[in-house]
């Protein structure tokens, strides 16, 4: 629907249109109604952002510059990284640093999309998974995360 445009304002539009869209996208997680946020969620979203990340890299304009619509993308691209690959030694280590690979990641969005998972997993818990080893060093790990999450925010980080 770009190609019947004078070719600024279809440039204009088209990175309106992706900014648009990587801001609500990025709303729907942070947003207060959200409560819970599984894994296999943030995968499913995952995939629905590779499809934007898709459509702005074929660059539906021309003369946009190659990886400028994708910048509109990268503050969720970023957080969503996080997440699915649990960097947070990375994250926490580089945090601050400008040439942090999560420069993008606000460490209050983090904490609440964390919050939100850690919601997800204690509704599923049940005597049993209390005994799991596992379970408990992964609780151990996001208690241990949003502690000095908080500190970044709070400025008291001890990392």
């Amino acid at each position: 629907s770009f190609t019947n445009l004078p070719e600024k304002v279809a440039k204009t539009s088209c990175m309106s249109a992706c900014k648009h869209v990587a801001t609500s996208l990025m709303n729907f997680l942070m947003d207060n109604n959200v409560r819970q946020v599984s894994m296999g969620a943030l995968q499913q979203f995952n995939l629905d952002l590779i499809q934007c990340e898709q459509f702005a890299a074929t660059a539906p304009v021309p003369g946009i510059r190659d990886g400028t619509l994708l910048m509109a993308f990268a503050d969720i691209r970023q957080l969503l990284d996080l997440f699915l690959n649990w960097d947070w030694s990375i994250y926490l280590a580089d945090y601050g640093q400008p040439t942090s690979k999560y420069i993008r990641v606000k460490p209050s969005d983090a904490i609440s999309l964390l919050e939100k998972l850690n919601n997800t997993d204690n509704k599923k818990k049940n005597l049993f998974a209390a005994l799991k080893k596992g379970e408990r060093d992964k609780k151990k790990l996001i208690d241990t995360v949003l502690k000095q999450l908080r500190g970044l925010v709070n400025g008291t980080a001890s990392i």
